[in-house]
């Protein structure tokens, strides 16, 4: 009788043991995908090893198809649709520090990290790049992100870093192709301490400084969507740059994301370098 006693103690003892063990594990943490959007419903393409160090992504609605380039190089690179293989490389530029691409009105434009605009221009003499302005602005500057706004009838770049901006602003600024070319004041300023704030409440792991790398405006909320590879962030804002929400990047999925565009149905590209292994396209699904 006493061996059964002990027996039925140690039994006990055990099972209080496991269950106070597994009280301590820590809990898996769950992202909150976007608005509209599933993050754990994803396509992804691994791309060609020339776009390993991918650094702008467009859709180019009229053409069918990506284009893209690649950080250090003056090369556009044409993607098939469904695929993503590279069915044309042009030539626009000597090398360079090239950091995004947009569509105005059927026309691609590349920027640099300076806030030079290269124009692409496509024609039955094949593909030239001319330059189409430069922002000129005090202090020292680095842009990673360019995007066409069609109401302003402007392409708007995003500062990364500017001599300008301190720790709670990013200021952007307006190119108009068709009419004036740069505007120097800002055509609205970003409040960054805001996004912090909003990260540090959600509970987010990274709350460093939001360094914009790649911006779309979405085709059917008409709502601005920005990336920050510095601070692992999706910031979704209106098209004045007033945060509205800030969702987290999982490294896992974004190891270091540098484009973003959109279909006219909704659903929503971004592109990563490559890291440790080949550069990708994930596709999520726009969800009404």
């Amino acid at each position: 009788m006493a061996f059964l006693k002990f027996r039925i103690k140690r039994f006990i003892y055990l099972l209080i043991a496991v269950v106070l063990l597994s009280g301590c594990k820590p809990k898996k943490r769950v992202i909150k995908s976007p608005p509209h959007y599933n993050f754990a419903e994803v396509q992804s393409v691994k791309l060609d090893l020339k776009l390993k160090e991918i650094s702008g992504l467009a859709w180019d609605a009229d053409r069918d198809e990506f284009l893209a380039h690649y950080d250090e190089s003056g090369h556009l690179f044409v993607l098939d649709k469904a695929t993503n293989v590279i069915t044309a490389d042009y030539k626009f530029a000597g090398k360079g520090d090239y950091e995004d691409v947009a569509i105005y009105n059927g026309v691609p434009y590349v920027l640099r990290s300076d806030g030079m605009i290269t124009k692409i221009i496509r024609d039955s003499a094949g593909i030239r790049g001319v330059e189409a302005g430069k922002l000129n602005i005090t202090g020292v500057n680095d842009f990673e992100t360019m995007y066409a706004d069609t109401a302003r009838k402007a392409l708007i770049i995003v500062c990364k870093n500017c001599g300008m901006d301190d720790k709670s602003k990013v200021s952007a600024f307006a190119f108009y192709p068709d009419s004036i070319g740069f505007v120097s004041n800002p055509v609205y300023q970003i409040d960054a301490a805001k996004i912090k704030q909003m990260a540090t409440e959600a509970g987010h792991q990274k709350t460093s400084k939001f360094q914009p790398s790649a911006a779309g405006i979405h085709p059917i909320l008409n709502k601005l969507f920005i990336i920050s590879s510095a601070s692992s962030q999706l910031v979704i804002c209106d098209l004045n740059g007033n945060p509205e929400s800030v969702s987290e990047l999982g490294e896992k999925l974004f190891p270091q994301p540098e484009g973003l565009t959109f279909k006219r149905n909704g659903d929503m590209y971004i592109s990563n370098e490559g890291v440790t292994s080949r550069s990708t396209i994930l596709r999520f699904v726009y969800k009404p």
